[in-house]
């Protein structure tokens, strides 16, 4: 299942970028025949968009707050692991089997919302001609594969064992007194288990990114990292170690703010920004160096 999500998500990513290359020549042709016209449809937004500080974006996720977040990430973990707390929240969860078993739920809708929501937004944003609906989902999008792109290569290299608190295909349950926060099977190549977690870490990034877009709504930022902290929660009580959760909130966060400020000053209009981007078509592979 969390397979085909992803797979699912790389073709559509894949996807916005061939559309968005059609776009261009379309966009341009609209603008030409609507330029002397008076009260005519917004033009839609082109996917290619999706790519904005493409490049720029995935360099300052990991050096947001100068680099503190990602800092923390790693020095989290240790500390939970040394203090028990990994371990005490752990049997939490194992002593509570309704509890973890109902907060199942969330290892679903945490890889489903965020590769679903993109689509509502940009098609609601395309009906209603509303281009802060369609930049956002062009937002959440690109903050989707930078979560990825960061923390899968994580996952691969540390190969956390889990928690052991659920029985299910991808994670065994454990006996009461087993105490696997320690074991780290370095580089087992597994990019869906273990440090950090990637369901925390989509979820706060993609708040992160409305939040920062949506910075006047105080009610919608509540709502969305009142999300990403249930997620947190949820997968805490049964798939991940608490300091997996910490850690993938924290990364996710940078990459959310960066990707969110970004966008947001095509919102605001503000067009100069020194970035790095790369694009690809069927054809080409290049870099494009903003000054």
């Amino acid at each position: 299942m969390k397979k085909s999500i992803l797979i699912f998500s790389l073709i559509f990513f894949c996807y916005l970028n061939l559309y968005g290359q059609t776009d261009d020549t379309e966009d341009a042709t609209d603008t030409e025949n609507t330029a002397d016209t008076e009260d005519t449809a917004a033009a839609p937004i082109s996917l290619k968009l999706v790519f904005n500080n493409f490049g720029y974006n995935t360099l300052h996720s990991v050096t947001y707050n100068y680099g503190l977040n990602l800092i923390g990430a790693g020095l989290v973990t240790p500390f939970s692991i040394e203090s028990g707390f990994d371990l005490y929240w752990r049997n939490i969860g194992y002593n509570h089997t309704p509890l973890s078993n109902a907060a199942l739920v969330v290892l679903y809708t945490g890889f489903t919302i965020p590769a679903v929501t993109p689509l509502i937004l940009y098609a609601a944003g395309r009906n209603k001609q509303n281009e802060k609906l369609q930049i956002t989902a062009l937002a959440l999008t690109q903050t989707l594969f930078i979560t990825l792109m960061l923390q899968s290569p994580m996952k691969m290299i540390t190969g956390r064992t889990g928690p052991g608190i659920v029985n299910n295909l991808a994670h065994t349950r454990g006996l009461p007194e087993d105490d696997h926060s320690r074991i780290f099977n370095w580089f087992n190549l597994d990019f869906i288990n273990g440090w950090p977690s990637g369901h925390t870490a989509n979820a706060f990034s993609a708040a992160a990114t409305i939040a920062e877009l949506y910075k006047e709504n105080l009610w919608l930022k509540i709502g969305v990292y009142s999300y990403a902290a249930l997620t947190g929660l949820g997968v805490s009580l049964n798939v991940h170690w608490a300091s997996e959760v910490f850690a993938g909130a924290l990364i996710g966060y940078a990459v959310g703010k960066t990707v969110g400020k970004s966008f947001r000053q095509l919102l605001d209009n503000n067009t100069k920004t020194d970035s790095l981007s790369f694009y690809f078509t069927p054809n080409a592979l290049g870099v494009i160096i903003h000054l």
